[in-house]
C-alpha cells in the first residue's frame, strides 16, 4: 500500500469516440442514401438478392471495419486500454520507457529474449508521470522514481519519520518480493547514495540535497491457502477446479504488494467460480493484516473438490 492515490482506469467513461457497430444499423443508413438520391431503387433493394442490395452490404461491411480500426486506435492513445508498443508510446510522451528485467541472452540455446516490465506496471509510473518532472522532494515524487530505478521493483513505498529522513521499502519482481541486495545497491545508486547506505553522494538529480535517504526490502509475510470447493451435478470437476485455483492466483498476485492484506472473502469470491455450490476454506485461518512495509506471498494453492450430493 503506498501513500499515492492513482486514478482507477477502469472506472474512467469510455470516450464518446467509441461507437459499438451496427451492421444493420449502416446498412439500412445506405439504403436509404440510395433511394433518397434514385426512388427508382426501392422496389430492387427490397430483395436482399438484389446486385445493388449486395454492394450496400459490402459497404455496409466496410464501414463496420473501419468503425472497428478507429475505435482500436482510439483505445490505443488512451492509457487506460493502450497495451504493448502503443504503450510504449504513450509513455514516450513523459520521457519514460519500459524497464528490462532481465537482459537479453542471445547466446542461450534458444536464444532467450529479455524480459520487460508488464504493461500494468509501466501504465502505474506513466500515471505518476508529473510527480517525476522534478527532484524526488515530495513523497509521491519519491515513490515514482523508485518505481523507476530498476525493473525488478515491483511495488515502492516512501515515508517520512522525521524532517528530511526518507525511509524507501522496496518490493522485488523476484521470487516471494524480498528485495536482493544488488537491487537495494542499484535503487540506492539511483538516488545517489553509496551501495552500502552509509553516505549520501552529491551526484544525484533526483534526491533534493538535505533530504537523507536509506532503502531497505519488504519485509515478506509467507501463506498458503488450502480449500475444498463442493461442486454442483454435471460440470467437469478437473475444469472448475483449475478455474479456482487460478482464479486464487490471479488474487494472490494482485495482492503481493505493500501494505496489501489477505483476506478471507477475497479468497473466498475468488475459488466460487460458476459450478461452485460452496467453499471451505481451510487456510488463511483467519485474514493477513499487511503493514504498509509488508507484502504477503502466497507459497502454495492447494485446492480439493467433491461432488455436492442432491
Amino acid at each position: 500500500m503506498t501513500t499515492y492515490r492513482l486514478i482507477d482506469l477502469s472506472k474512467v467513461p469510455v470516450p464518446d469516440i467509441i461507437e459499438v457497430p451496427d451492421f444493420e444499423e449502416k446498412y439500412q443508413a445506405l439504403k436509404s442514401m440510395l433511394i433518397n438520391l434514385d426512388p427508382d431503387y426501392a422496389q430492387s433493394l427490397s430483395l436482399e438478392s438484389d446486385p445493388a442490395a449486395r454492394l450496400l452490404q459490402v459497404f455496409a461491411y466496410r464501414e463496420m471495419y473501419l468503425t472497428a480500426r478507429i475505435n482500436d486506435a482510439t483505445r490505443a492513445n488512451i492509457l487506460a486500454s493502450a497495451t504493448g508498443r502503443d504503450l510504449d508510446a504513450l509513455a514516450s510522451r513523459y520521457n519514460i520507457e519500459r524497464l528490462t528485467i532481465q537482459p537479453a541472452n542471445p547466446d542461450a540455446n534458444p536464444p532467450e529474449p529479455a524480459a520487460m516490465e508488464d504493461d500494468e506496471a509501466l501504465r502505474r509510473r506513466v500515471q505518476m508521470a508529473f510527480d517525476g518532472l522534478n527532484t524526488a522532494g515530495s513523497i509521491d515524487g519519491y515513490i515514482f522514481h523508485a518505481l523507476g530505478a530498476n525493473g525488478l521493483v515491483r511495488d515502492a513505498l516512501a515515508a517520512s519519520p522525521q524532517p528530511t529522513e526518507i525511509e524507501l521499502t522496496i518490493l522485488s519482481n523476484e521470487g516471494n518480493g524480498h528485495s536482493s541486495a544488488e537491487l537495494i545497491e542499484s535503487v540506492r545508486a539511483h538516488f545517489g547514495i553509496s551501495a552500502d547506505g552509509t553516505q549520501q553522494l552529491g551526484t544525484s538529480k533526483i534526491r533534493p540535497q538535505g533530504d537523507r535517504v536509506t532503502v531497505q526490502s519488504a519485509s515478506i509475510i509467507s501463506y498458503q491457502v488450502e480449500a475444498t470447493i463442493y461442486l454442483q451435478q454435471g460440470p467437469d470437476a478437473s475444469v472448475i477446479r483449475q478455474q479456482a485455483i487460478a482464479a486464487a492466483q490471479k488474487y494472490a498476485d494482485e495482492q503481493h504488494r505493500l501494505g496489501a492484506d489477505i483476506t478471507r472473502s477475497g479468497l473466498h469470491r475468488a475459488l466460487h467460480q460458476p459450478g461452485v455450490d460452496n467453499v471451505e476454506l481451510h487456510q488463511p485461518d483467519g485474514n493477513i493484516s499487511v503493514s504498509p512495509t509488508q507484502a504477503a506471498y502466497c507459497t502454495s494453492i492447494d485446492v480439493n473438490s467433491e461432488v455436492s450430493n442432491g
